[in-house]
């Protein structure tokens, strides 16, 4: 091995639009200097930059060099994680490593909304006025929206094709929406209803977007009043033109009237008579205007702000009008947290409640605990019950609790904890023994002691034997003549068993001595000890004594 290569670390996060550098190292093992070129594979040429793309590394010398991703903070780069790969060529010998790494993109959400045309007109005659809305994702996530439209007099009624859209990064969607009038007369004075259409998320309250269009609502006068009045002008015509008319304000709009810093006043005014319009917003004066025309403002401080306007006609300037906006600071929503959440126990039994202990900081004005229910933000645990028992035997039932915390904005967080209800017997075998577990064939006698709690029914089985114990604390002994298996099965008042096996074996018996004759005439070197058990039961195991509560453990 010539040379090798190591990340510092095997995965990067950055926030599009901002760069995070990549560091890795070169060791040279090597007997001399060479010369290596660096190049990354994976990703958008573009996102990266390699500050030093060639260098010459010592022989035994280890280089640390950074490669810096920057992903723009455009909708096509996606949250997401891509895998991209850093390789390494020495120019001496062509020899090429490679290591690969990770790039997390985190998420952002950005929305803009448009309308056409900026004004409508409504009259008694033909109420209904339509616009396009155009709603973008600008952001690199998929974002669920919410479209609203109002005016401050509720004069016309909207309606969109479609009020709720999923849009994914750098989509757009065109909506159709239609306003109607609701209260059109035929006799009134002109009004220019300013129209808010907004769209929010509908998982983020904070992204949001708004823009604004005008319905001028018109009024439509009768024939017969409209003949008076056309003959009085026509009367009156020469005497009207010969007086030179004072400039006015016929209509304006200022929306909103309350804002916070930042958040733009849409000013839109008609005049008569005017050359121009002088508008003073905050201090600043707007000069020569157009006559009719619209104008932004944002103002930068919170407080009340003056609008005034004036139309001029030459040195002739109509009273001015006056509205006041009202700027506010932005509201502050501090997240909620969970400082604290766990449970008093993690593996319980089946039937038996667990307590939850949770803290939470003073932002959170809602809990939620499921599958539970709501709970108190204010409190620092809560007892929940068991789940159902609804397993047919022994088992684990495996319940999910999660913790559910939002603050006044609707900002949520989350944790969640595991808890197994373990469901088993109420019967309990402390001891189950054999003394010896290899027995003499000769003598073919061991000892069972048991030791058992909470049990309704006790049976010990071996062979094809089951007997029935009424002692929970006893002793047996057995004489066996062949490995023998012995289950003892202790039973609870639900039916759910419990059993521990042992298993006495035999010792193989050695081949006996041949027989000698003593002087009395008998002969010795035959096997010794007990025949109990020849009659034993097919399994090799006899019953050499009864139940004895008092003895020996």
């Amino acid at each position: 091995m010539s040379f090798s290569i190591r990340l510092a670390n095997d995965e990067a996060t950055v926030e599009p639009g901002s760069s995070v550098p990549v560091a890795f190292e070169i060791v040279n093992a090597g007997a001399k200097e060479e010369e290596f070129e660096i190049s990354m594979e994976g990703l958008d040429p573009e996102w990266a930059a390699i500050p030093v793309p060639t260098l010459w590394v010592q022989s035994g010398e280890t280089k640390v060099e950074r490669i810096f991703i920057k992903p723009p903070r455009e909708s096509e780069s996606k949250a997401g994680i891509y895998p991209f790969v850093i390789r390494v060529r020495s120019l001496d010998t062509g020899e090429s490593k490679t290591v690969q790494s990770s790039l997390a993109v985190n998420s952002f959400s950005h929305v803009s909304i448009e309308a056409n045309p900026k004004r409508g007109t409504v009259t008694s005659m033909s109420r209904e006025t339509a616009f396009e809305v155009s709603v973008i994702n600008l952001g690199n996530t998929e974002e669920n929206l919410q479209l609203f439209a109002s005016d401050v007099d509720d004069l016309i009624a909207f309606e969109f094709e479609q009020n709720q859209i999923t849009l994914g990064p750098g989509q757009q969607r065109l909506i159709p929406m239609a306003g109607t009038a609701t209260k059109v007369k035929a006799l009134q004075s002109m009004a220019i209803a300013p129209v808010t259409i907004s769209t929010r998320s509908t998982d983020n309250p904070a992204v949001a977007a708004n823009c604004q269009v005008h319905v001028e609502v018109r009024p439509i006068v009768s024939p017969g009043p409209l003949i008076a009045v056309l003959a009085i002008l026509v009367v009156l015509v020469g005497w009207i033109l010969s007086i030179p008319k004072p400039p006015e304000i016929v209509s304006y709009s200022v929306q909103p009237r309350t804002i916070t810093v930042g958040d733009p006043v849409t000013l839109v005014w008609d005049s008569s008579h005017a050359n121009s319009v002088t508008i003073t917003a905050g201090g600043a004066l707007n000069e020569r205007l157009p006559a009719d025309g619209e104008l932004t403002f944002s103002p930068e401080a919170a407080g009340d702000y003056t609008i005034e306007f004036v139309a001029v006609s030459g040195k002739v300037k109509s009273k001015p009008i006056v509205v006041t906006v009202t700027v506010e600071e932005p509201p502050v929503m501090p997240e909620a947290k969970i400082l604290a959440f766990a449970a008093n126990q993690k593996e319980i039994p089946l039937g038996s409640s667990v307590v939850f202990n949770y803290r939470l900081n003073d932002a959170a004005v809602y809990a939620y605990l499921e599958p539970i229910g709501q709970i108190d933000p204010k409190a620092t645990s809560i007892q929940v019950p068991s789940p159902p028992d609804d397993l047919p035997g022994k088992g684990v039932k495996t319940m999910e609790y999660t913790l559910i915390v939002r603050n006044s904005a609707g900002q949520e967080v989350k944790e969640k904890i595991t808890v197994k209800f373990v469901k088993d017997s109420k019967a309990q075998i402390g001891r189950f023994s054999g003394d010896p577990l290899e027995v003499d064939p000769l003598i073919g006698r061991t000892t069972l002691r048991w030791q058992v709690t909470g049990a309704a029914r006790l049976t010990l089985t071996y062979g094809d034997r089951t007997d029935e114990l009424t002692t929970m604390d006893d002793r047996r002994d057995f004489i066996v003549s062949e490995d023998t298996v012995f289950t003892l099965t202790a039973v609870d008042d639900q039916g759910l068993e419990t059993k521990k096996t042992l298993t006495v074996k035999v010792k193989k018996e050695e081949e006996p001595n041949p027989p000698t004759v003593d002087p009395d005439g008998g002969t010795t070197g035959e096997p010794t000890g007990s025949t109990t058990g020849a009659t034993g039961n097919s399994t090799g195991a006899t019953t050499g004594g009864t139940s004895r509560p008092g003895g020996n453990r």
